[in-house]
């Protein structure tokens, strides 16, 4: 039985799992999440992950969170790089694939069941047509699948870095005031991890809401801001600011995934990944990020047309690794 190793390569964690290269299904031989700090490189987390099995693989395909180029990729938020050839070499594998993150999340589209996807908007899903992926986690990741009977194209892209475009008077004035402080201004600049403290601080300052005492303290000296604000906004007592920038975001968010959508003809659906998303299910109405979509002049009948996703599966990039890695070595393996 050919084995292969599928890696999500993250800035914080890198998750490892071992499957049957000739199985369809996503169940896993072994698994197991570890953290990037203290290592020194992803060679060092699979030798510890190999170590404890008896069987090795015979292929790998590792999703990585940065730029893959020329059979490389180095880690955005990471001083590592990884080479396909070196790797083959240290772990005496007959092939490895390195795919950008947003890839393999593409890629698990194909594979992803009723129980791993939420359903936001209901429409009639074309089974050809193209499917987009919108991810805000600690930055916001796009990508798209084309799949039909004869071709399986999934692609990540740098699409969270084009230029912010405001929709309102609103978000006007926060282009304006990013503009003060740093320029040019991305979507991912806002509608990401990294981003929710930027617009928690814009709500502040223009006094939508006056900022609590309890936020407040739980704010200073942390390093990581946005856990504090998504939890204040979905909280028991919710803090009025701290929902405003998440009802802010939700806006922002919908705005950028409908023009994906347009750009794409994304008739397949449109699929919600990262980490942030998941945390809202069932504790703060989608209805600004839907109203945001949806608001597209004359493609507004289009727009109600194209179903809407959250994926709820937690390793949906690891699978989509292992998707991408059976494909592709099934095709060049013989």
């Amino acid at each position: 039985m050919k084995t292969l190793l599928a890696v999500d390569v993250g800035g914080t964690k890198a998750e490892l799992a071992l499957y049957n290269l000739e199985s369809t299904d996503l169940e896993p031989r072994r698994q197991r999440v570890v953290p990037c700090a203290g290592h020194h490189g992803i060679e060092e987390i699979i030798d510890g992950f190999l170590a404890e099995g008896t069987v090795g693989p015979e292929f790998a395909c590792l999703g990585v969170a940065g730029i893959v180029a020329e059979k490389k990729a180095r880690i955005t938020n990471l001083p590592w790089l990884l080479d396909e050839e070196v790797l083959a070499a240290r772990f005496s594998l007959s092939g490895v694939r390195l795919i950008n993150d947003m890839t393999a999340l593409s890629a698990s589209l194909s594979s992803l069941g009723a129980d791993d996807l939420l359903q936001i908007q209901d429409a009639a899903r074309d089974k050809d047509g193209t499917k987009a992926v919108i991810a805000p986690g600690t930055g916001l990741g796009e990508g798209y699948l084309i799949e039909t009977e004869t071709l399986f194209l999934p692609r990540g892209s740098e699409g969270g870095h084009s230029d912010f475009a405001p929709v309102n008077d609103e978000q006007l004035e926060l282009l304006q005031w990013l503009g003060r402080r740093s320029w040019p201004v991305s979507y991912e600049m806002l509608c990401s991890g990294l981003g929710i403290p930027t617009l928690y601080d814009f709500c502040r300052e223009q006094s939508f809401f006056a900022e609590t005492k309890m936020i407040r303290e739980q704010l200073d000296g942390v390093r990581d801001r946005t856990p504090v604000i998504v939890n204040g906004a979905i909280s028991r007592e919710p803090c009025p600011l701290c929902q405003k920038t998440v009802e802010l975001f939700l806006s922002i968010l919908g705005s950028e995934a409908g023009n994906l959508a347009l750009k794409l003809y994304a008739l397949g659906g449109l699929y919600i990944g990262g980490g942030i998303m998941p945390r809202l299910v069932g504790k703060f109405p989608f209805t600004s990020f839907l109203e945001a979509f949806g608001r597209k002049e004359k493609m507004e009948h289009l727009m109600a047309r194209i179903p809407i996703n959250l994926i709820r599966r937690p390793d949906a990039v690891l699978c989509g690794a292992a998707v991408f890695g059976r494909r592709y070595f099934h095709l060049f393996s013989g």
